[in-house]
């Protein structure tokens, strides 16, 4: 079927729209208002680069996609039969009204609800484009190449230095021929830098390389080395943790940190018995809580962490306590853990927290471990995060797929 999309699915899409192998069909009125966003005084910067973003996508593929132009004769009528109130929405789904009357292999696809169910009720077939579809950044983009789009890629590289896959400052570029990940890149600004092979070491951890040549995992290390904050997503077991505090203890055992501070939300796992009051100090309940069985069971005993928090190097911190709390000045990593488990307010919060001299790494599964509803969703801290830092020349972000824990961990995650 032949794709009609409006206005708010093609913002949200971006260039996932343009995947499609059939034309798709778009009305000038769309073309107006994207122009009219780029520029309004009273749209958000996000919603006004996401403008931008498209009318590139627009102009550069010109040929895979058709505008019907609005026919203020011919549609006008239709919006006062319906009973529609006059307006943008109201004329795109005019358009489409009269396109099914034409032919009946159209697919209106549209991330309004409103315009869904005019749509819907009109007998229009309509696809409602869901929240999770229509962001899927991962901090890089895996492309398929042949012989001559692998041999073209090369060529612009030492060329015309051209922004080939439109790819975000920071985001990395998996090139992958014959099924295997050939070749590694980020986008660095003004040219493609080539990823070299990073490792970590430290008396803590030993040395850290990319477990069976993980390209995931290596272009993760990369911007843990090279960028101010990292967000790493990815299920239990494929390695978040581990590289991050291979990292941060390889920075503070020479020197290059003096501390490592932890922000905790300390929320009960999604569906699990709470077991009520911990006696003792804040750092003692901590301990005893999931952050301290984190902790533990990654630094190997509990007199170990004991002891780094008793020589300042370590600092636990619950949200709950964070208010006013200023790393300016400490040289310190600040690690947020189970970040998934907090919402755009305390997510705002603690990156508030961070001084120009610390890093901030953080990280979690914002897709299969939210302990809470308040924190899914668009209200998710980590979503947000991504949406108005991807782009920013100290901002990276990787999601890992390969679990590395066990088999069982491996096949658990399909329960």
């Amino acid at each position: 079927m032949a794709k009609f999309f409006d206005t708010c699915s093609l913002l949200d899409l971006q260039d996932k729209a343009f995947e499609t192998k059939e034309k798709f069909i778009i009305s000038n009125i769309t073309l107006m208002e994207i122009e009219k966003i780029k520029t309004s005084a009273e749209k958000d910067e996000e919603i006004k680069y996401k403008a931008k973003k498209l009318a590139e996508l627009l102009k550069r593929n010109q040929e895979k996609y058709n505008i019907i132009l609005y026919d203020t004769n011919k549609y006008d009528p239709i919006i006062k039969n319906l009973g529609l109130i006059p307006n943008n929405d109201s004329k795109i789904i005019a358009t489409v009204y009269a396109e099914t009357m034409q032919r009946k292999d159209i697919l209106f696809i549209t991330s309004d609800l409103n315009c869904y169910e005019i749509a819907f009720s009109l007998n229009i077939d309509v696809l409602y484009l869901l929240e999770e579809d229509k962001d899927d950044y991962t901090g890089y983009k895996k492309i398929k190449v042949n012989d001559k789009e692998l041999a073209d890629f090369y060529e612009n590289i030492k060329t015309k230095e051209e922004n080939k896959y439109e790819l975000y400052e920071n985001q990395y570029l998996l090139l992958e021929y014959n099924n295997e990940i050939t070749d590694m890149y980020k986008w660095a600004g003004s040219k493609y830098q080539k990823i070299p092979f990073n490792k970590f070491e430290s008396k803590m951890f030993g040395k850290i390389i990319p477990k069976n040549n993980d390209a995931y995992q290596q272009i993760a290390m990369d911007s843990l080395a090279n960028n101010q904050i990292t967000m790493l997503r990815g299920p239990a077991g494929s390695g978040k943790s581990l590289l991050s505090f291979g990292y941060m203890f390889s920075l503070l055992e020479q020197g290059k940190i003096d501390k490592i501070v932890v922000f905790c939300n300390t929320v009960a796992t999604k569906g699990s018995a709470k077991l009520g009051f911990y006696p003792g100090s804040r750092t003692e309940k901590l301990l005893d809580s999931q952050i301290g069985n984190f902790l533990i069971s990654k630094l190997g005993e509990r007199l170990m962490v004991e002891k780094l928090i008793a020589d300042g190097q370590l600092i636990l911190l619950p949200m709950s306590d964070i208010r006013g709390f200023d790393t300016s000045g400490m040289n310190a990593a600040v690690y947020i853990t189970e970040a998934q488990n907090l919402d755009k307010e305390l997510m705002k919060l603690a990156l508030q927290r961070i001084g120009e001299d610390c890093i901030c790494i953080l990280d979690g599964d914002s897709d299969a471990q939210v302990d809470l509803n308040i924190y899914a969703g668009n209200n998710n801290g980590m979503r947000r995060v991504s949406k108005v830092y991807r782009g920013v020349d100290f901002y990276g972000e990787v999601t890992l797929n390969n679990i590395y824990r066990s088999k069982i961990a491996n096949l658990a995650q399909k329960l």
